[in-house]
């Protein structure tokens, strides 16, 4: 089966949401136009991603702006969309992840590997989602849970589809270009991981990640006047080479191919996790997924 997808790859402004609202609009907009069946935003796009933020005020629960916005365009333009926001359950600030589906549909997931400031401000999410849609099942994961063996691990032989919302950071001091000396390897992972995840499990995988200015806070170390690592891609785990974005604004689009399966649409849900070990990918240079224990 034939998927048309979208890595909408965007800059926000921390804390104008309106305003960040209305430049993913104009994308949405666009894949409607271009015949999108699902079209990602990336990690916290409404809210902007920003160590100096305050996140209570415009935190929202499922009746919020932005999800209620979001589940009407996916409703009148008949498109599945994915975005990062930050949300406010039970008392608690989560990074999370909404998939809203043309039938009024909307799951939450939620981040289970918070690093660096987020750890302060965040609940870390426990579980897995898996849904199903007429193209396939769907995973989910968030910015640095790519990078951990069990997040895939869980997934294995569960899903048809990744995918992938980040505000991945390129590590580097954008005046000088001189990636940090501890870190600065990490940022051309944005583009390597999607590609190896979607060769490793035979899926197909939409990363979506944020570009332009930030400041990247690390521990006991001083603020990385740095920039977001951009690079979104569109993997379908057939291609050697994924359809991927440079480093500004744009809208990846492509076709993916998704195995057919029989149909499972009208499936609830899993939540369910496989039990494995958590190791990050970074503890180990020849990660693949088979191999974890």
């Amino acid at each position: 089966m034939q998927l048309r997808a979208a890595a909408i790859q965007m800059r926000s402004t921390p804390g104008d949401v309106p305003g960040n609202l209305d430049r993913a609009d104009a994308s949405l907009a666009r894949c409607r136009d271009e015949g999108v069946d699902l079209a990602v935003l990336p990690e916290m796009f409404n809210t902007g991603y920003c160590s100096r933020g305050n996140y209570h005020p415009i935190a929202e629960d499922g009746r919020g702006r932005t999800l209620s916005h979001l589940v009407d365009r996916s409703r009148r333009w008949g498109i599945h969309v994915a975005a990062g926001y930050v949300e406010h359950h039970a008392g608690h600030l989560y990074d999370s992840l909404a998939f809203c589906s043309p039938d009024g549909g909307l799951e939450v997931y939620r981040k289970r590997h918070l690093v660096f400031w987020e750890c302060a401000r965040f609940r870390r999410g426990r579980d897995p989602l898996v849904v199903s849609t007429p193209w396939g099942r769907v995973g989910f994961a968030i910015c640095a849970d790519m990078i951990y063996r069990r997040v895939w691990l869980d997934y294995k032989g569960r899903i048809d589809l990744a995918v992938v919302a980040a505000a991945w950071p390129d590590f580097a001091d954008r005046r000088s270009g001189r990636p940090h000396w501890l870190y600065g390897g990490l940022g051309p992972l944005s583009g390597e991981i999607p590609r190896l995840v979607a060769q490793d499990l035979g899926i197909a995988v939409v990363f979506a990640n944020q570009c332009g200015e930030t400041e990247s806070k690390l521990p006991m170390m001083p603020r990385i006047v740095d920039r977001f690592a951009g690079r979104s891609s569109l993997c379908d785990g057939r291609r050697s080479l994924p359809v991927r974005a440079g480093t500004e604004e744009e809208v990846v689009l492509a076709s993916l191919t998704i195995p057919s399966r029989p149909s499972t649409a009208a499936s609830k849900p899993d939540r369910g996790a496989s039990p494995c070990r958590s190791t990050s990918l970074s503890e180990s240079a020849g990660w693949s997924s088979t191999s974890a224990a």
